[in-house]
């Protein structure tokens, strides 16, 4: 029986495209370094962009934190004590507006809080690449941010990334659960698709350009409404206290 619930972040929680944030991520991330390192904006997306590849392939020895913040020192010649509360700065100033004009997806909203009222675990199961504090504005965009989440997944507590199996069942071991008890919801086949691997159901949320995707896959899938009138036929689990 299913008694938790994943959500993958862009182009689930969010109705957002990932390679849209993306490229606004990082060019909001070149003109705030740029502001404060003359010349070498671009070159500091550079050494984000290495390092994000270096947590992809972590071996599970360390966290992502510390993965990041290794290939970056290597590849930028400049050091976390100097550079990290600059981060922490961006991702609260410049970062955080980048979803002033996102308007929340009403059904996800509503799907969330139903999900919440009936008794359900919620998991922001995001790729754990970035600090917390950035993943906390996008819940924040999302519209979720009053969610009491079990977990919203960052690289200061994981030491895998997407598509790895691990991941999904990393999360599993930190909230002591089962796998076989939980739904992953995600829009990618690579990424999210994996969690089935340890025995978890999965739900595939369709996009307005997901036409292809949708024929590749014969599972469970659908729209963000779809998933919504499903899961209003869902049981109570656990009052809401």
């Amino acid at each position: 029986m299913i008694k938790y619930v994943f959500f993958d972040m862009d182009g689930t929680l969010l109705n957002m495209g990932e390679s849209a944030f993306e490229k606004e991520y990082l060019k909001r991330m070149a003109i705030f370094f740029e502001q404060r390192f003359s010349g070498k904006g671009k070159d500091i997306v550079k050494a984000v962009a290495y390092s994000a590849e270096a947590m992809k392939q972590n071996d599970g020895k360390q966290s992502n934190e510390a993965v990041f913040w290794q290939a970056f020192e290597k590849v930028s010649g400049l050091k976390r004590a100097a550079m990290e509360p600059l981060f922490l700065q961006y991702y609260g100033t410049d970062y955080a507006h980048i979803g002033d004009d996102y308007i929340p997806d009403a059904d996800m909203q509503a799907l969330v809080h139903l999900l919440q009222e009936k008794g359900y675990g919620l998991v922001v199961a995001t790729n754990p690449l970035v600090p917390q504090i950035a993943n906390q504005e996008r819940v924040r965009w999302a519209g979720v941010s009053d969610v009491d989440w079990l977990e919203i997944t960052s690289f200061e507590g994981y030491s895998s990334c997407k598509p790895q199996v691990q991941f999904y069942q990393q999360i599993c071991d930190n909230l002591h659960i089962e796998p076989k008890q939980c739904l992953m919801v995600g829009n990618s086949l690579v990424d999210d698709l994996p969690a089935i691997e340890l025995g978890m159901e999965f739900y595939l949320m369709l996009n307005d350009d997901s036409e292809e995707i949708c024929k590749t896959y014969a599972g469970q899938k659908g729209s963000r409404k779809d998933l919504l009138e499903w899961v209003q036929q869902w049981p109570v689990i656990a009052e809401k206290n």
